[in-house]
């Protein structure tokens, strides 16, 4: 599959987020319209009608779907990558947080599919940049074999190294987000030995692994992202493998465990 023309989605539905929804029931078999729509709009996605009618316009004006088409084409064919459809969305641009940390902009990705939330204002080097991420993700969901409700907090941090490190190979560090330049490797290192390490099986649903990979509670902000990104850039160091080279290995021969 390619790139879902949800734009046609919003105009139908006349920017409607709730009726927008009804149209992804079928990729997502166990949760209903209003399920999907609450689970979207955690990770980005615009909220009201209004927001969608008029952001969706100045998308559809910047050629959004079809830059993403072609940028889509051009991974999957440097990365061999699994056809997976993607679903573009305008982002809550009513979001501080999201506005402040992501410049506007924000995904998620599964094994069989990826969303993007993307406003107005950002470039075509963004919307790749987010895209590479996103869909990075679902290369390394497809090649590591390991089920995503079953991945621990080194699962996870190693996910978004790699990830992020495709961004950086693709575009350029600048282009990275904000999370790679937080912290000194000196502190990185640091945050790795006191809680990363010693919480590294925790599974997704508890909360140590949320408050360590975000930063919440008494941790450093957004530590284990900035963590499993220093990882991956020091694995990566002074070899010739890209990101992508390395995605069927284990996350503790990444992190040099095993």
């Amino acid at each position: 599959m390619a790139i879902v023309r949800t734009d046609k989605w919003i105009a139908e539905s006349h920017g409607d987020p709730s009726k927008v929804c009804r149209h992804l029931t079928q990729y997502f078999p166990t949760a209903s319209a209003a399920e999907i729509l609450l689970h979207l709009t955690m990770f980005g996605m615009y909220i009201t009608a209004k927001q969608g009618r008029a952001l969706s316009k100045k998308l559809q004006d910047q050629n959004v779907w079809e830059i993403t088409s072609n940028e889509m084409d051009l991974l999957r064919s440097e990365w061999n990558g699994p056809s997976v459809p993607v679903f573009i969305f305008p982002a809550d641009v009513d979001n501080k947080e999201l506005t402040r940390e992501f410049n506007g902009k924000a995904g998620v990705a599964y094994a069989d599919k990826l969303f993007l939330f993307i406003s107005p204002h950002n470039t075509e080097i963004e919307i790749g940049a987010l895209l590479t991420h996103e869909y990075n993700h679902v290369c390394r969901l497809n090649s590591f074999p390991k089920r995503e409700d079953e991945y621990t907090l080194l699962d996870t941090i190693i996910l978004e190294g790699l990830a992020e490190m495709a961004v950086e190979q693709r575009f350029g560090k600048a282009s990275t987000s904000s999370w790679t330049s937080l912290y000194s490797d000196e502190q990185l290192a640091r945050f790795w030995k006191a809680f990363v390490h010693p919480n590294r099986h925790r599974v997704k649903e508890t909360v140590i692994h949320q408050e360590v990979l975000f930063g919440s509670g008494h941790y450093p902000h957004m530590a284990g992202y900035a963590v499993g990104y220093y990882l991956v850039r020091n694995f990566l160091k002074g070899t010739d493998f890209h990101a992508e080279d390395v995605l069927t290995l284990s996350s503790t021969e990444i992190a040099r465990l095993s």
